[in-house]
């Protein structure tokens, strides 16, 4: 018997059927949001619309700010947050942008500081498929990879 075979053996309960089996018939989940807290939600919400041009989703829930990601995806960022959060850049968001540039225009004009995945200063990165990216913080301190279209393939 296969080593993968035993192990189903051994934790699959009696008559159950194999894990392959059983989610055979569920559809794939699609995510549909992102949540995150800030400190100020109108700073934040500001910051992703303005730096990035996500557009604000009307919602009735005076402490939500609601953006869209495009494809069904949306942005929810809750109040509450009262402590920083742990820098770690391997924990982010990645936006894909049509012009990086603009962005880094932006965060240049704002004097926000980007830099590339090792932590150069406004320095892109070059990206195994030829698309640019940059990383940058919000407000609160979460990280976003931003990326661009250039050296991908057109469709």
């Amino acid at each position: 018997m296969r080593a993968y075979g035993l192990l189903l053996a051994l934790v699959a309960p009696l008559g159950a059927a194999p894990a392959s089996a059983q989610t055979a018939s569920v559809a794939p989940a699609q995510a549909e949001h992102v949540a995150i807290q800030a400190s100020d939600i109108d700073r934040s919400a500001a910051f992703y619309h303005e730096a990035f041009g996500l557009r604000l989703i009307p919602t009735p829930l005076k402490n939500r700010r609601w953006l869209d990601l495009g494809h069904g995806m949306a942005l929810h960022i809750l109040d509450g947050r009262t402590a920083p959060k742990p820098s770690n850049r391997d924990e982010h968001l990645a936006l894909h942008v049509d012009d990086l540039a603009t962005v880094t225009a932006w965060l240049d004009a704002h004097h926000l500081a980007w830099t590339n995945f090792t932590g150069e200063p406004r320095k892109m990165q070059l990206r195994f498929d030829g698309v640019r990216q940059i990383y940058v913080q919000d407000p609160d301190g979460y990280w976003l990879e931003v990326g661009d279209s250039r050296g991908v393939p057109a469709k």
